[in-house]
């Protein structure tokens, strides 16, 4: 079986929406993000994922990495980020 290839996904605008879009498809969509990880400054991203929060719940977790090839470390529902 192949290994996925790691996909970076630039963080955007850290005053614009791109954390909370990002933050939503890591949170939504676990399975498409497998191999995904965003590059960009952790703090804005912490932000995106507790700007998604809904009543109840916990923010998104955001896993800190170090390198690409550690992708495959983070478990779903886990926003892996490249400072």
């Amino acid at each position: 079986m192949l290994k996925p290839k790691a996909i970076a996904i630039t963080q955007g605008d850290s005053a614009g929406i791109g954390p909370e879009i990002i933050a939503k498809a890591f949170r939504d969509a676990p399975q498409v993000m497998q191999a995904c990880f965003v590059v960009g400054d952790v703090a804005t991203m912490r932000r995106g994922a507790k700007a998604i929060c809904q009543a109840g719940d916990s923010a998104l977790p955001v896993a800190v990495i170090d390198s690409p090839e550690e992708v495959v470390n983070v478990p779903p529902r886990c926003m892996p980020v490249l400072q």
